[in-house]
């Protein structure tokens, strides 16, 4: 037998005209159901792996994360600008709030 005719027997089998055959089309959803949960396991397995190594919320390259790479003064920028947002969010607070639900 040549590979189309296993097919084509394997086709007739499952589908053989039948209109309702009960065995055959639990059989089918069982296999359709076991292939999509074996599909799934193996995405979790692979996404829990990389949470677990840190890879996915790495965008770049480890090798080019290098500690000399980040400037002191770029740092210092961004210090300075939370310290900015800091003094200016204190400086906006009022201190007489009115509750509007009262």
């Amino acid at each position: 037998m040549n590979i189309t005719q296993k097919i084509k027997s394997i086709y007739n089998k499952f589908f053989s005209g039948q209109t309702f055959d009960v065995k055959r089309d639990w059989n089918i959803l069982l296999v359709i159901f076991l292939i999509l949960l074996l599909a799934s396991i193996g995405f979790d397995i692979s996404m829990h792996q990389k949470i677990v190594s840190g890879d996915m919320y790495v965008s770049v390259n480890r090798n080019e994360l290098i500690i000399e790479n980040l400037k002191s003064n770029d740092l210092k920028k961004i210090l300075d600008n939370f310290e900015n947002k800091k003094a200016k969010i204190t400086t906006l607070k009022m201190q007489n709030l009115v509750d509007p639900s009262i």
